[in-house]
């Protein structure tokens, strides 16, 4: 009877650890883990749109300061190209 007792105080007690690591060590690791996922979406983000401005502003200048078929070319493989970002 007493063997029987000590078993369940020990499995109540793993138990109770368990529950313990859960709610304060594994809760906090989760939480930090989807911020740091979230952080890097938004700069990733923020990194594709300074991409798709700078080549809209350089594609802008080509226009106002060369001139010629092939500016039209080098012009529209940058629109291209910008346009693959919006599916990052």
């Amino acid at each position: 009877m007493l063997e029987g007792l000590k078993e369940n105080l020990l499995e109540a007690r793993k138990n109770l650890e368990k529950s313990l690591i859960q709610t304060f060590v594994a809760s906090q690791s989760h939480a930090t883990s989807e911020n740091r996922k979230q952080m890097l979406k938004i700069m990733k983000q923020e990194k594709i749109e300074g991409i798709k401005s700078n080549c809209t502003s350089y594609v802008a200048g080509l226009s106002t300061t060369a001139k010629g078929k092939w500016v039209t070319q080098a012009k529209q493989t940058f629109k291209q190209t910008t346009s693959k970002f919006d599916k990052c």
